[in-house]
């Protein structure tokens, strides 16, 4: 996938999107609600599909690496965790680490965890491949607009790595050039190193021949007010990743009182008035009624998934040790994570060749706040 701001969708309504659909992975293992995220994040990405093979194939490349990963991991708790009780096969006790009893129990598990990081990947890679990075950017405040243009940039230049990969081996290959090693690597990553240096200095120019270091910006960074905003924005962002541990240690009700009062924080640290910098837009968003669908469908799934994991936990986490048990369905819940195909249902796809999709495109190279 690749076509950046190829749906009429607001960067706002996407990341509340990947955040409810990353909550079920990232909270349990139950295979009744994986299988149903899993499908959901399988058909928004299929319908938001472009039509242009090389975007396509950059952000598979990165699933394909992900399912590689998962199931290297599979294998390797099936042939290390000697739990549960219901053994297959056995390994001889004389071979160190593997050697034992091979259950189903750890195979489950595995694949699981294995399902869990697929998902995650995949939802990261529609995200990816769906907002509109400028937009996000000029989304966040404007002492943030340096954190913000290095974060798009890092994210976009990911695609192009992989698709410069790829050209880069087969012009090798045409070359008669085949890798048996990894010392016959070298032919293929000095020019992709050489290709990002490249990449890296041309943005940096753009950058530099808009301002984007001019002494004003770094004038208004300094001064951007007192240090106790500073530090309150700090305390909310570590409020933040408290209250994600604190989901996941199954206590949301503490999870969602510290996350409101990070939220609090970063509000009142981010009311500054005073910051002088004048922002441009080359196009202004809206936030139109199909955004509203998207993000109040999401709202739904996370508070289906928050609630769900205080009344019912074993509706979200499953647990194959030391028995392998059937798993607790919870038909609301998987009806619940339905909701998340809703940018399919409302968010109109642009075709590829359309001016509109030309210039998103084009405005994505320089993703300037």
């Amino acid at each position: 996938m690749s076509g950046h701001g190829r749906t009429d969708l607001d960067a706002r309504a996407w990341l509340l999107w990947g955040v409810a659909a990353s909550l079920p992975p990232l909270l349990g293992r139950n295979p009744f609600v994986l299988t149903a995220t899993l499908l959901a994040v399988l058909g928004v990405r299929a319908a938001m599909a472009p039509s242009d093979a090389e975007g396509a194939l950059a952000w598979n490349g990165i699933v394909r690496l992900a399912a590689v990963f998962a199931s290297v991991g599979t294998l390797f708790n099936v042939l290390t965790a000697h739990l549960g009780d219901r053994p297959f096969a056995s390994v001889p006790d004389s071979l160190p680490i593997i050697g034992g009893p091979l259950t189903l129990n750890a195979l489950v598990y595995g694949l699981l965890s294995g399902s869990a990081l697929l998902t995650l990947v995949l939802v990261g890679t529609t995200l990816g491949a769906a907002l509109d990075w400028p937009a996000l950017a000029r989304l966040l405040p404007a002492r943030l607009s340096t954190v913000a243009v290095a974060g798009a940039v890092a994210w976009a230049f990911i695609p192009q790595t992989v698709v410069a990969l790829r050209e880069i081996r087969e012009a090798q290959a045409a070359r008669g050039y085949r890798a048996r090693g990894g010392r016959d690597l070298v032919p293929l990553l000095v020019p992709l190193l050489a290709g990002g240096l490249e990449r890296a200095v041309t943005l940096a120019e753009a950058l530099e021949s808009r301002g984007f270091s001019s002494s004003s910006d770094q004038q208004d960074w300094t001064s951007a007010g007192p240090p106790w905003r500073a530090v309150l924005a700090a305390l909310g962002l570590a409020g933040t990743l408290l209250g994600a541990y604190l989901l996941a240690a199954e206590t949301p009700i503490a999870a969602l009182t510290t996350i409101g009062f990070s939220a609090v924080a970063l509000a009142v640290a981010g009311a500054d008035k005073r910051n002088p910098r004048r922002r441009t837009r080359y196009r202004h968003t809206h936030w139109r009624q199909r955004d509203s669908v998207v993000a109040g469908t999401a709202i739904i799934v996370v508070a289906a998934v928050v609630i769900t994991l205080a009344a019912d936990p074993r509706a979200i986490r499953y647990d194959p040790y030391p028995s392998l048990i059937p798993p607790r369905v919870n038909l609301g819940l998987l009806a619940a994570l339905t909701l998340l195909l809703s940018p399919v249902l409302v968010a109109p796809v642009r075709p590829s060749g359309s001016p509109s999709a030309k210039t998103s495109r084009s405005v994505q190279r320089v993703p300037l706040p």
